[in-house]
């Protein structure tokens, strides 16, 4: 029994604690004997239901650990301690499924560690489907935790990841099942290595490329750092929302020391300011004294159109002054409302032009943006929260001043096989417009930032990132970030600031940008499948 404690404990909290931005070095471990450990504790219970529940209980524990981020409850309420608890007891029935064919009496063969390795991947990926989808804290996170071993994603997206990480942790357990003999060792080193050699192949591969890149995207990047309860009224917050004119002056001030600098693209996050893109919310003169207290006089010189000055405007005006005084591209997070539809969009103005450019989210949050089911409604209600955003259809590739560029919003950008479309429609780098905010001073920031990041290996291309609160920054196409703002967390508080960021635009083909999931997942499902035969016709014949 104290043997079976050592290791249940053990591999407890070493995965547990393997995240990158906990702990490199455990994460790299856990990719190599994590479970292993544990399924050595396992295999000492000696029933399937005991097996069952132990492991359940196991995996459950481990993710309320790394998902306890979602437990700043201040906007979200106390409901979400259900969902958690609901979200862990699924996580964890999965893989007390998965650790039933560990076998406790016989040596794990191959085969079936390509079946266990298959199935694991075949219920990460299950977990897209349902309501908006899961697709936080895949397996294949730990390999993220250094470069080189991000780089694998390339090949075949962090479920691929997951893949290589469980059969690395079945061949371990097949290495321990055989006494630790030097031929089980040196089958584990092997695979265990791959990942790292492969990735420090990669970044010599590219890296001079990327330093050598005579084209770079002059990018300013905006972080307004703004609480729920400064940009709107909310029934269940003591509020003092700032009017939409003093959230846009704060926003042209924090631009203000890029005013002078060569500029290709403006980036403002999501929702970043309130009630939508055209309702009249302000009058020109308005908007003309903002920038002429800010910028200085002959800045009104810069609005659009040469409206009357009692015309009423909306965001969208603010929005098209920008990118006429800068001269760039001005991509912002913007509600948009028509009669019959209401979406959560990113636009891009360009200078002095009348044409505007609308991309519609496509992956909503339950609960926040829609409402899933009809007796959800009283209790959001009580948020503020009446009616769902409309979903938006398809990927949009906007052509930018100098590249044509991808826009994905939120948590959007945690979608690997979502992101790849970008790329299929030419896209040469990808741009994210987010808002962390809902749940302050927690790990959410850097949770989403090393999920988004991924994207970039993935597709081989550059990412701009604007957080209201979150990792305001910019990443290569190798996923090295390049500059990035304080972000809010734990130690410290988001601040209203800017970024200006010169980004290489290196670009590189990868295999899963050509193909995404699906290689990965018609063979997982073939190898279960035929498992599944073999196991039915060994029992027909037995």
């Amino acid at each position: 029994m104290a043997k079976f404690f050592v290791f249940f404990l053990s591999s407890l909290l070493l995965i547990a604690l393997s995240q990158p931005d906990w702990s490199p070095m455990l994460c790299i471990v856990s990719a190599g004997i994590g479970f292993a450990l544990f399924w050595k504790a396992l295999v000492m219970i000696k029933s399937k239901k005991g097996k069952f529940w132990t492991a359940t209980l196991f995996f459950a524990l481990i993710e309320i650990i790394q998902l306890s981020w979602c437990l700043s409850d201040r906007y979200v309420g106390k409901p979400i301690y259900v969902a958690l608890g609901a979200v862990s007891l699924w996580l964890g029935i999965e893989f007390g499924l998965v650790s039933l064919l560990i076998p406790p009496n016989k040596k794990l063969s191959v085969l079936r560690a390509f079946v266990i390795s298959s199935l694991w991947v075949l219920m990460e990926w299950s977990r897209l489907f349902v309501l908006s989808g899961v697709p936080w804290n895949p397996i294949g996170l730990m390999l993220t935790s250094t470069l080189p071993g991000m780089q694998l994603v390339s090949i075949g997206g962090v479920f691929f990841l997951s893949f290589w990480i469980f059969l690395t942790n079945c061949i371990a357990f097949r290495w321990m099942q055989s006494e630790f003999s030097i031929l089980a060792f040196g089958s584990w080193l092997i695979i265990f290595i791959f990942p790292y050699i492969f990735g420090f192949a990669a970044i010599k591969l590219h890296a001079k490329g990327i330093e050598q890149a005579e084209e770079k995207i002059h990018a300013v990047v905006v972080q307004t750092a703004l609480l729920p309860e400064e940009k709107v009224l909310l029934p269940s917050l003591y509020s003092e929302a700032l009017h939409p004119i003093f959230q846009w002056e704060r926003i042209l001030t924090i631009m203000a020391p890029h005013k002078k600098r060569k500029i290709d693209l403006i980036l403002l996050s999501e929702a970043v300011v309130p009630y939508g893109t055209d309702i009249p919310l302000f009058t020109v003169n308005d908007v003309k004294k903002v920038f002429e207290k800010v910028y200085g006089n002959h800045s009104e010189e810069f609005l659009p159109f040469h409206e009357e000055l009692n015309t009423k405007v909306g965001n969208g005006y603010f929005a098209q002054a920008i990118a006429n005084y800068f001269g760039a591209d001005c991509v912002v997070g913007l509600e948009d409302i028509e009669p019959t539809a209401a979406y959560n969009a990113a636009f891009i103005f360009s200078p002095y032009s009348k044409r505007r450019l609308r991309y519609e989210k496509r992956v909503l949050v339950p609960m926040g943006e829609y409402i899933p089911f009809e007796w959800c409604k009283n209790i959001l209600r009580k948020y503020g929260i009446e009616d769902s955003f409309t979903k938006g259809t398809m990927a949009k590739v906007f052509e930018g001043k100098k590249i044509p560029f991808g826009v994905s919003i939120c948590y959007e950008e945690t979608y690997g096989d979502l992101m790849r479309e970008n790329r299929a429609l030419g896209a040469k780098m990808l741009v994210n417009l987010t808002n962390d905010v809902w749940y302050p001073r927690s790990r959410l920031p850097m949770v989403h930032f090393l999920h988004g990041r991924l994207r970039s290996v993935e597709e081989g291309i550059p990412l701009i990132r604007s957080c209201n609160t979150g990792v305001t920054c910019a990443i290569d196409s190798l996923g090295r970030t390049l500059a990035f703002l304080p972000y809010d967390c734990s130690e410290n508080q988001a601040c209203p600031s800017s970024l200006y960021v010169k980004v290489p635009v290196y670009t590189y083909p990868t295999h899963y940008a050509l193909t995404g999931d699906r290689p990965l997942i018609f063979a997982t499902v073939a190898i279960t499948g035929m498992a599944f035969l073999f196991s039915c016709f060994k029992k027909f014949f037995s």
